[in-house]
């Protein structure tokens, strides 16, 4: 591919995450009407896991790669945490604050829709997994270290996490789906991922926080250990080209805005953590076009 074919593929794989970013930005910054309560918990518990669930079922992809997806997943989760542990120790800065941001990319909002663009349904569906493994994490472990104590509830009320097993289910067992099931999923979830970008512009619009360079600093962390750690999985477990763009890209993402969510929700410095969901989306819309021309 020459470099002009690359750049305008580039070109077309960001463009419509910056539109679409853009387009609920403004819709916040001009003060039009926005439910956000109703947009968030459709998009929570119908047309994400519609979304997992017709993305999962219309490819076919075999047990091992779901394991190798899976484990990859969890790898690019767990180790950024782990890694930044020590230093956030070292530095004396209270870790429960940063933990969850710098563990938890927003591979949901913007990773999908990058996944999607950049490599297309396969890619959206390695994504999807991605993310699926993170939604896990995120309503689990994420408001536990906020809150300071694991919810079980929260774990069993996830909607994702059903349409993931239903759809590993069909998968494995090679089970059809029905096509008025196949058809509603799709249509439902096609919804989704611009759901998700509007929102994302919306919520960044709305954000308020006293920034910090202590913030900034980790914002740069989470895109730098975040790369990092995606490329040091994907070389470990060797992973063919497809897959290890997916892992990159999603392990890449900057802070979710969930992160946010929960330390609004437990008093746990939202100032700073919304500091963080700023600064690292910003980096990130500087680091992925870079980023894209080694992954594609």
């Amino acid at each position: 591919m020459d470099s002009q074919a690359l750049l305008s593929g580039m070109f077309a794989v960001i463009a419509p995450v910056f539109v679409v970013a853009a387009l609920g930005f403004g819709w916040a910054r001009a003060k039009l009407p926005y439910d956000s309560a109703f947009i968030t918990t459709f998009a929570i518990n119908v047309s994400t896991p519609c979304l997992v669930f017709s993305a999962l079922t219309r490819m076919h992809i075999g047990g091992d790669q779901l394991w190798t997806m899976a484990v990859a997943s969890v790898a690019c989760i767990v180790l950024p945490g782990l890694i930044s542990l020590p230093i956030l120790l070292a530095a004396r800065v209270p870790w429960r604050v940063y933990i969850p941001a710098l563990s938890f990319p927003n591979c949901g909002n913007l990773g999908l829709p990058i996944c999607l663009f950049a490599f297309g349904e396969r890619g959206l569906s390695l994504g999807v997994m991605f993310f699926a493994a993170m939604a896990v994490g995120q309503f689990t472990i994420g408001p536990a270290i906020a809150a300071g104590r694991f919810n079980l509830k929260r774990l069993i009320s996830t909607p994702v996490i059903y349409s993931v097993a239903l759809a590993l289910t069909a998968q494995l067992t090679e089970t059809a789906v029905p096509k008025w099931i196949s058809n509603t999923t799709g249509l439902m979830g096609n919804c989704a991922v611009p759901l998700m970008l509007f929102s994302l512009g919306v919520a960044l619009a709305r954000l308020r926080f006293a920034g910090t360079s202590r913030a900034i600093t980790l914002s740069a962390l989470r895109i730098v250990l975040g790369a990092a750690v995606g490329f040091g999985v994907s070389w470990a477990m060797d992973l063919d080209h497809l897959t290890r763009g997916v892992v990159i890209l999603q392990s890449a993402m900057p802070v979710a805005v969930f992160n946010y969510l929960w330390a609004l929700r437990y008093d746990n410095s939202p100032e700073e953590v919304a500091a963080m969901v700023l600064g690292s989306t910003a980096l990130a819309f500087l680091v992925l076009p870079p980023l894209l021309l080694v992954v594609m």
